[in-house]
């Protein structure tokens, strides 16, 4: 488990980990009325797509960082409906919360990830279901091919992080942390 200061966390937009955060302002603008059965799925989304996150620098491996992020949320139990996004409410929940940050890159960087995230699962499902030879080739023909886009999807995903943070660590961790006053500042 990655460590993280509560100086790294206040960067999100979101307070996560306070109490009674169904009730806060913010969460409320951003979600609508929630009830706290839903903040640990709000928090785990904040730690996960929020642009300021400490989650991504610390975390690069998605897989790792969906497994950190549930667990800093306090998410319980199997969570492979929410690390696979079959789960609608967190969908839902996503879409609004990378509306809030305004930032058409962070969120098609983010969308890029998990399509890739969802291609290495399939790349890595063995092909066990074929009738014949031919029904065989026809699967790994589509496994090729998959992979052909997911050298395209890295290719996107490394443009996207040029534009959000160039593309030396320093720049990555200043953008990261801008804060109102910060920008001030400058």
């Amino acid at each position: 488990m990655a460590s993280f200061t509560d100086e790294e966390f206040s960067k999100i937009v979101i307070p996560v980990g306070q109490k009674n955060l169904e009730k806060d302002p913010v969460v409320n603008q951003i979600f609508g009325k929630v009830s706290k059965d839903d903040i640990p799925l709000i928090e785990y989304v904040a730690l996960l797509y929020d642009m300021k996150s400490p989650m991504r620098l610390k975390i690069p491996d998605i897989v790792e960082r969906k497994e950190e992020c549930a667990e800093v949320a306090g998410l319980k139990g199997d969570n492979t409906h929410i690390f696979d996004l079959s789960d609608d409410k967190l969908l839902g929940y996503i879409n609004v919360y990378l509306k809030h940050q305004s930032s058409k890159i962070w969120a098609i960087l983010a969308a890029n990830e998990e399509v890739l995230w969802q291609y290495q699962q399939e790349l890595l499902t063995p092909i066990v279901n074929f009738k014949n030879d031919k029904d065989k080739l026809q699967a790994l023909e589509i496994k090729s091919k998959l992979m052909g886009e997911c050298d395209a999807i890295i290719k996107r995903i490394e443009a996207y992080e040029e534009k959000l943070f160039g593309d030396n660590q320093l720049k990555k961790d200043k953008i990261i942390n801008y804060t109102p006053e910060s920008i001030a500042n400058v």
